[in-house]
């Protein structure tokens, strides 16, 4: 457990370790997503960071677009309609104690993290070679707008 008591730039810095820590883990699970083929329904894919606002771990999701979206749980390709759970490691940030995000006035907690976040999923992905994926691939932080969006890839392979 992270306790209660950093200083900003103390959590800043921690947080980017334990997220440096574990880069390897998110490259490696990001460039085996690059290698499963891509349906040529979708048009788009989005990157999505829900950032764990009430203290838990971060997660992010990824999902694909078309103009004929599909829901089929059986089908494991990737497909206009799909989502996905990247599986980045991030539940170690849940060790963190829950007051740093609790009160804005008192820390702001996720206003520090949230980019932090941002970058380090956006590095990950081009450090597996994410940038020359088949289709445009966006990133954004749900719910969080002051982080705008990220273009990850432009498409066409």
């Amino acid at each position: 457990m992270v306790p209660y008591g950093l200083t900003q730039a103390q959590f800043q810095a921690m947080y980017r370790r334990k997220l440096d820590g574990l880069s390897k883990h998110a490259i490696a699970h990001i460039s085996t997503l690059l290698s499963i083929p891509v349906s040529p329904d979708v048009d788009e894919a989005h990157v999505e960071i829900f950032p764990g606002e009430d203290g838990g771990s971060p997660d992010v999701w990824m999902y694909w677009r078309g103009k004929n979206n599909k829901v089929d749980h059986a089908d494991l390709s990737l497909f206009a309609g799909r989502s996905m759970h990247l599986e980045l490691g991030l539940e170690i940030l849940a060790e963190l104690d829950e007051q740093y995000f609790l009160d804005p006035d008192q820390f702001p907690g996720l206003e520090l993290a949230v980019p932090i976040l941002s970058r380090w999923v956006s590095e990950c992905w081009w450090k597996a070679g994410g940038w020359r994926y088949p289709v445009p691939v966006t990133l954004a932080v749900h719910d969080f707008g002051t982080c705008g969006s990220v273009l990850l890839s432009e498409g066409g392979a």
